[in-house]
């Protein structure tokens, strides 16, 4: 019960908060639209007796005709209304939960778990939505079952009872068929993000030179098809035996109906009761039935259910963040970084990628990171910028645990360009700002990081307007495409723009050509001046720019020093060294 109140006062805030003056005129619609039905069948009854008894009606023709006209109206507003704050209210719950999703680590996002309960956050925003619509409609519906229902009562009350109890069957086998339909939805979770996939394959820019070049369309579309019928089959199954039910229990309740209007026009021609009797216990029937059938129908799926299945919501905005938001602890410059014997495995496996990592690095040094793929290099990145939490050891900045700080303010102290780096379909001005998007307006220090990047001599005389042109055709057509080279120059240059203390370079030359790898080498070199830098490269010549150099090996550091220090060692970082060195001489 305690659940049900909490996802009702959490839905109400939503809809509160999203639109207030609105939020009201709607309740107020709704109350209209109980009473206006009601009236009309109580107008309806006097016409029909004053039609009879050949009583003057002019007046009563009117008020039925103006009830019809208004209950239409009223209608007609409140869906309007609702629609405008379901709207607003989507919105509102998008919001929410994007910020939400932009606290939480990647490890929980990473895991089948995590984004199971993220399939089932984004699937709930309607329920989460309409739960107050629905409770406002339950007591809508009560109170029109009530009128209707105390009226049949009077007129007989063991039939009246019959009646409304064949609507029971129909509303237990919704209740059953809505509760398998959740379970198997929830189980098909994963199979739908698959098929999901292939289309994406099927359908997008990005992989289609690739289906094209290895003609996948058709293996490609044969699993879609595999995926996607093994889901239809699951719920066509499910939907046979659901029509099965329904047709079943329709006929159960019709039939009580049926039976009852039959036993009203009965007594008007015995005598009994009058004409317009007739046309309101008739309509009182079907105003009860509907109204007692969508009344527990809503209780029982919308609100009872709706309610219970908000637990995964709650789950979700529950996950702990371990970074603090509100930290006391300032951060405003940087001293040192130290990794203090760090064991890290990423969530989906068992695997520990760092095994007892430590090392410092300190304002002002230039320390890469040397090793082979798959040793932790661009791990240790990962964690430095707090997107996923040690498993155990410390990282410390300045003498004090990262999570003592707000972790927007550890991030502000790194410019980055990643290994796999993102294409933004933007324009080129966007494209660098991003990095710092106060400064978007600054053509200058923008064009500037480019031509250190080396693309702005490249790009500049393919549109008059180079700055503010889209790159890719994805939203214009006039947009410039790109080699995954030139990206990469972009993204060090966003990176560049930026110009925070500490720069990290994971992999800036992997889509290089040789020339233009020495040259982001020197250019780094130069800008790198004053500044702490970490840099990963399978250049391992790189190396001779920083004074410190740590060597990877199966998630360990198996050597620490300068370039020539490690050469004389004749270690791991020596055998990779002249290994390049061999073939770059031949």
């Amino acid at each position: 019960m305690s659940l049900f109140f909490k996802s009702l006062n959490f839905s109400f805030k939503l809809l509160y908060r999203s639109s207030k003056l609105l939020f009201l005129v709607y309740l107020l619609l709704q109350v209209a639209c109980s009473l206006t039905p009601l009236l009309s069948t109580y107008i309806l009854k006097d016409l029909l007796n004053c039609l009879v008894s050949a009583e003057p009606a002019i007046k009563l023709v009117w008020l039925y005709i103006a009830s019809i006209v208004l209950f239409q109206v009223f209608q007609s507003v409140q869906s309007v209304c609702y629609d405008t704050i379901q709207k607003k209210a989507e919105h509102q719950y998008k919001c929410d939960l994007t910020e939400k999703m932009n606290s939480l680590p990647l490890a929980f996002i990473d895991s089948s778990e995590g984004r199971n309960i993220i399939d089932e956050v984004r699937y709930l925003e309607l329920a989460v939505i309409n739960l107050p619509n629905y409770l406002i409609q339950t007591i809508a519906y009560l109170f029109s079952f009530t009128v209707a229902f105390s009226e049949l009562i009077s007129f007989h009350f063991v039939f009246s009872f019959v009646f409304i109890a064949l609507t029971v069957p129909g509303l237990i086998s919704q209740y059953l068929f809505r509760n398998k339909s959740d379970k198997l939805r929830r189980k098909q979770a994963p199979d739908v993000r698959k098929f999901c996939y292939y289309r994406w394959i099927l359908t997008d820019a990005w992989p289609a030179k690739d289906v094209r070049m290895y003609d996948l369309t058709q293996p490609l579309l044969k699993r879609y098809d595999e995926e996607k019928n093994k889901y239809l089959i699951a719920n066509k199954t499910l939907d046979k035996k659901k029509m099965r039910s329904a047709i079943f229990t329709e006929f159960i309740m019709r039939s009580g109906e049926i039976i009852f209007s039959f036993f009203v026009i009965f007594k008007a021609v015995s005598g009994e009761i009058s004409i317009g009797d007739v046309a309101l216990y008739i309509g009182f029937a079907v105003t009860a039935t509907a109204a007692f059938q969508n009344m527990l129908g809503i209780i029982l799926y919308g609100v009872v259910r709706c309610a219970v299945n908000m637990k995964y919501l709650f789950q979700f905005l529950s996950v702990e963040v371990h970074q603090a938001e509100h930290s006391a602890r300032k951060l405003n410059s940087f001293d040192s970084l130290v990794f203090d014997n760090v064991f890290f495995k990423y969530p989906t496996s068992d695997q520990y990628v760092l095994k007892g990592v430590s090392f410092t690095l300190k304002k002002g040094d230039k320390l890469s990171i040397v090793g082979v793929n798959g040793s932790g290099k661009s791990t240790i990145i990962k964690l430095i910028l707090g997107l996923y939490e040690v498993e155990s050891g410390r990282i410390l900045i300045n003498g004090y645990p990262m999570s003592d700080y707000n972790i927007h303010d550890v991030r502000k102290l790194f410019s980055v360009l990643f290994q796999s780096f993102v294409q933004y379909p933007l324009t080129l001005r966007e494209n660098i700002a991003l990095s710092d998007i106060k400064r978007i307006n600054n053509s200058e220090e923008i064009k500037t990081v480019l031509a250190q990047s080396g693309i702005y001599e490249e790009l500049r005389n393919r549109h008059e307007n180079l700055l503010d042109s889209y790159m890719t055709r994805q939203f214009d057509d006039n947009g410039i495409e790109l080699s995954k080279g030139q990206w990469q120059k972009i993204a060090l240059a966003r990176a560049f723009f930026k110009n925070a203390p500490i720069v990290i370079l994971d992999e800036p030359s992997a889509a290089l050509d040789a020339e233009a790898e020495d040259r982001i080498f020197k250019i780094f070199e130069d800008i790198s001046e004053g500044k702490t830098c970490i840099m990963i490269s399978h250049r391992i010549s790189s190396a001779r720019m920083s004074n410190k150099v740590i060597v990877l090996d199966n998630g360990k550091i198996v050597e620490e020093g300068t370039h020539n220090e490690l050469i004389t060692l004749n270690g791991l970082y020596a055998k990779l060294y002249n290994l390049q060195r061999e073939k770059y001489t031949v």
